[in-house]
């Protein structure tokens, strides 16, 4: 049976994070959702490939990116012994489910996270953004109160429940066809705050950089990738740090990561991002005394990531690195490469057709 809760404006509940305030007090209740992590990654991935409802392994279609999502006409109701997620919506704008199925992808498409259609569930969608948060959406006939409509719930899997929270709010104001809100403004730090001076604030990031080396070199996975997203972080801040990094010996450690054994998709995305951020500094700097990104077999494997329509993440950074490596590349290669931008579409990812319309750009330019 549904949860009734108070709505909000657009009669969406959320499962999001509370104030702190509210919540100091005795301990939770049993009856209470608990938070619980799995003690490895197969009992994560286990439960990522779990069915909404069931305990059957779910298999996928072609991404999304290349495939549009059809629904049924007539949407499944939602079973009667189904626990219903806390981030959910009713869309009664008389939208059939495939125009809001049509306006998900859409949003989905926005905020560029990738999305798979579920093999034997017209109305469930498989969905991961960059940073690897996995969620379901899952699209149910609605009669609460004799009101026909489209029950929209969005079902976090795997990753951070602040940027589910972020997602999922934005997936449900897109099933709506409300607009997207407009991201907040950064400000810089006023002048008047005193700043650091430039040779100590060299020697923190020289510090920061050599610990998240450190990190990366570790055996414990978790601890690689905090070392690989702090790295991304700095080299993407600062070119100071960019350049701490380009040597054969860090570049060689971080391409380590590209293999396809490597421990985790998000891992690999991490490592083409901090690659792309050395790679710009070295196009910038004129500085190419670095083998490793000359690498040919390095530059294929850039060109073959790039051409996976699997991983649309992944394909978005690898272009990123294709960028700055065009000087390096042969005719050949420049010539394969305009074969396949020529082809290539990425409608529903807009990073990903950002980047390769850069690039493509960029590879006219050259010729």
């Amino acid at each position: 049976m549904m949860n009734q809760r108070e709505s909000s404006d657009d009669d969406s509940y959320q499962n999001g994070p509370e104030l702190r305030s509210i919540r100091m007090g005795p301990a939770a209740s049993g009856s209470e959702p608990t938070i619980t992590f799995p003690t490895s990654m197969a009992r994560m991935e286990s439960k990522a490939s779990s069915l909404v409802g069931g305990g059957e392994p779910i298999t996928t279609n072609q991404p999304l990116h290349t495939l549009e999502w059809n629904v049924p006409e007539e949407l499944p109701p939602m079973p009667s012994n189904y626990s219903l997620g806390y981030s959910h919506t009713i869309v009664n704008d008389g939208a059939s489910p495939q125009t809001v199925a049509n306006r998900i992808v859409e949003g989905l498409a926005q905020h560029s996270i990738a999305a798979t259609p579920h093999d034997s569930r017209e109305n469930s969608l498989l969905t991961e953004a960059t940073c690897g948060l996995k969620f379901a959406i899952n699209l149910f006939a609605s009669e609460q109160d004799n009101n026909n409509g489209i029950l929209v719930e969005v079902e976090r899997r795997i990753g951070c429940a602040y940027g589910f929270h972020l997602c999922s709010t934005a997936i449900l104001k897109a099933a709506k066809g409300l607009p997207a809100k407009i991201p907040m403004a950064s400000f810089q730090v006023p002048k008047c705050i005193p700043q650091d001076a430039q040779e100590e604030r060299k020697k923190c990031i020289q510090f920061d950089t050599q610990q998240a080396l450190e990190l990366v070199k570790s055996e414990r996975t978790d601890a690689q990738l905090l070392g690989l997203e702090s790295l991304e972080r700095l080299s993407s801040l600062d070119e100071y740090a960019a350049s701490l990094l380009h040597t054969n010996e860090s570049i060689a450690s971080i391409q380590s990561f590209l293999a396809n054994d490597s421990p985790t998709c998000v891992m690999k995305r991490r490592a083409l991002g901090i690659l792309a951020n050395v790679m710009r500094f070295e196009c910038s700097s004129d500085n190419n005394n670095c083998d490793q990104l000359q690498c040919q077999y390095f530059l294929q494997s850039l060109m073959e990531i790039f051409q996976n329509t699997a991983s649309p993440h992944e394909a978005c950074a690898a272009s990123k690195c294709l960028q700055s490596s065009l000087d390096a590349l042969s005719q050949q290669k420049h010539e394969d490469l305009a074969q396949i931008l020529s082809n290539f579409s990425a409608n529903h990812h807009s990073q990903l057709a950002l980047e390769s319309k850069v690039l493509q750009d960029r590879l006219r330019d050259k010729q």
